[in-house]
């Protein structure tokens, strides 16, 4: 037996493996591996959530430009305005974890912004307007929105309950809102029945 076989006899498995430089590469990317996939499932997860955001934005976006461009809508014309929030924010699953409210909030006396009208969309998320939902009352728009005496805004909130994609890094669902603040085109939108 050469001295070089003797010594490999003496060694053992694990030396012969720690010498072989498959066996590096393959602790290597056992070592490595695990990461990346964390990585990847993070990346996937906030990259889900982002979309999720862009989508509701836009969603809220378009509900409020909708809105303010008529001066008198009919409640079957805020239904298709829902249907529309509803495209927008595919494939979220707005019909059964989203919400939507749209109002307008004027102050006609000058005793500050008070809501005037509201429709939320059916079904869904159980989530009330964070502006306020009783007709008549007070409404908080935030501090950095004022109404002048006789100006009239449209409010457009949008809330969705994304799932996130794989669950690792980002865990449980998250509730993404979006709100859309027009002066309505003809100075103000008034809800007709029917």
């Amino acid at each position: 037996m050469t001295p070089r076989a003797t010594a490999e006899r003496r060694r053992g498995w694990l030396g012969r493996f720690l010498d072989d430089f498959r066996a590096i590469v393959s602790v290597e990317m056992a070592l490595v591996l695990p990461v990346l996939l964390v990585l990847f499932a993070g990346a996937a997860d906030v990259g889900w959530l982002l979309i999720a955001q862009h989508k509701v934005g836009r969603a809220a976006g378009a509900l409020a430009d909708l809105t303010a461009r008529a001066a008198e809508l009919r409640e079957s014309e805020v239904t298709d305005m829902f249907r529309a929030v509803r495209e927008i924010t595919a494939p979220l699953g707005f019909a059964t974890r989203g919400r939507a409210h749209v109002s307008t909030v004027a102050n006609t006396l000058g005793t500050g912004a008070r809501l005037r009208w509201q429709r939320a969309s059916p079904g869904g998320l159980a989530v009330a307007s964070r502006i306020g939902g009783t007709v008549g009352a007070l409404a908080d728009l935030g501090s950095g929105l004022t109404l002048a005496l006789g100006e009239e805004v449209v409010v457009a909130e949008v809330q969705i309950e994304v799932p996130p994609i794989i669950g690792i890094v980002v865990t449980g669902p998250r509730t993404i809102y979006a709100r859309a603040v027009l002066r309505p085109r003809y100075g103000s939108v008034t809800l007709l029945p029917g």
